[in-house]
């Protein structure tokens, strides 16, 4: 009885730890860690997706820390954080005028950044 009792208190214990994790917790450091990341740098490479004539987003949960970037070669696979969120923005003028900075996909490509899509997580609610 005494080892019941003992194994009931231990399984709660363990089942509140295994919740998720308070305002302050890992996951909100790393969110800040995203967001001041992000700050600095652009969501999207030199390459644009041709049907577009500029980068697009390919939204992931918003819960995903790394993605993977597919080479073809030896040890060319990356896997890389995940800093950008997602947010409707204006992608400005450049990439409809007649100047697009942006680098037409490659006859035969040899990375997936050359494809034009890059990954970028989903807004939270």
């Amino acid at each position: 009885m005494k080892h019941i009792l003992i194994l009931t208190a231990v399984a709660g214990i363990v089942s509140m730890l295994a919740t998720d994790a308070p305002a302050g917790g890992p996951r909100a450091k790393a969110a800040r860690k995203a967001a001041y990341f992000a700050d600095g740098h652009p969501w999207n490479g030199n390459y644009a997706y041709t049907q577009d004539g500029g980068p697009v987003a390919l939204v992931t949960p918003p819960n995903a820390d790394f993605t993977t970037a597919w080479g073809w070669g030896v040890t060319s696979t990356e896997v890389r954080p995940l800093w950008h969120q997602y947010h409707r923005a204006d992608p400005g003028p450049a990439m409809f005028g007649e100047y697009n900075p942006y680098l037409p996909t490659p006859l035969y490509p040899s990375h997936t950044d050359q494809f034009g899509v890059y990954p970028v997580r989903a807004p939270w609610r």
